[in-house]
């Protein structure tokens, strides 16, 4: 797992991760996903508010491997493939937690944008 994280620069020799590098990850990832869930409900802004809510909780209470469970059930029932390179980072500690921080992020970007371009 280290070399292929390292070989995809997830991870830098020093063993830091690279934040630049999971930040293209997210921003690569989140759009898709969101508009997705947004086409899906039909622009229901209260569900893409409860899925950020229920992803963020489980965030910030420290249950990130939880969190990753529910964006993979989240990816199937919209039918997108689960990205290699988030699966990939999903073992290393500090690659994961900053992923999900980039996605809870990205994710309330492009749904603000989302909603502000529907009103």
């Amino acid at each position: 797992m280290r070399k292929a994280l390292l070989d995809k620069g997830i991870i830098l020799p020093s063993g830091e991760i690279s934040k630049d590098k999971i930040n293209l990850l997210a921003g690569a990832y989140v759009p898709p996903f969101v508009e997705m869930v947004w086409t899906v409900t039909g622009g229901e802004q209260e569900t893409l508010d409860r899925i950020y809510s229920v992803l963020s909780g489980l965030y910030n209470d420290g249950r990130e491997t939880e969190m990753l469970e529910v964006l993979r059930l989240l990816y199937g029932v919209l039918g997108l493939p689960f990205p290699e390179d988030v699966e990939l980072l999903a073992e290393h500690q500090a690659a994961r937690s900053y992923f999900l921080f980039s996605f809870l992020l990205d994710y309330d970007d492009v749904g603000q944008d989302l909603i502000a371009a529907s009103e």
